[in-house]
């Protein structure tokens, strides 16, 4: 019975542990490449469920950090976000095609390379665990710590 008793404690507290802030992300565009001396394109890519969505710039600088470099996400008639050094943002979306427009110049007199790397991603809400469930494993430890007492 003891233990029978300790596993299912184990496991209940195995769910809240992991439960507790569980989320994932979906990319829906990602682009790294190696340019020489410079770079600008524009990008079409699909967001399949509306949700909130994060939109990242990196300079690999590989082999020195680019000297100039941006990136914007527009609609056909909005933009909706844009950055003139490497970072993120975020932004709300329907369902629908959107662009990502990029520029870089690794250096404007002699030919260099420069590498970068564009990723959007749907950024998840942590799934919050239920107030009783949490009430549940406190005290289910509570009995655990209960019959160890009685038993010492």
């Amino acid at each position: 019975m003891k233990k029978a008793f300790k596993t299912a404690v184990m496991t209940i507290g195995a769910l809240l542990f992991t439960a507790g802030n569980s989320w994932a992300n979906t990319v829906v565009y990602d682009k790294v490449e190696l340019f020489q001396t410079e770079t600008f394109f524009t990008d079409t890519f699909e967001i399949f469920e509306a949700g909130s969505y994060m939109a990242t710039l990196t300079d690999f600088e590989f082999p020195l950090p680019m000297i100039a470099t941006g990136m914007s996400v527009t609609t056909a008639t909005e933009s909706l976000g844009s950055l003139l050094v490497p970072g993120a943002f975020t932004f709300d979306a329907a369902p629908g095609n959107y662009f990502v427009s990029f520029f870089g110049f690794a250096t404007l007199s002699v030919p260099q390379l420069g590498q970068y790397g564009i990723e959007i991603s749907q950024v998840s809400s942590p799934v919050p665990v239920p107030a009783a469930v949490w009430l549940f494993g406190s005290g289910l430890i509570g009995l655990v710590g209960m019959t160890r007492r009685r038993t010492h």
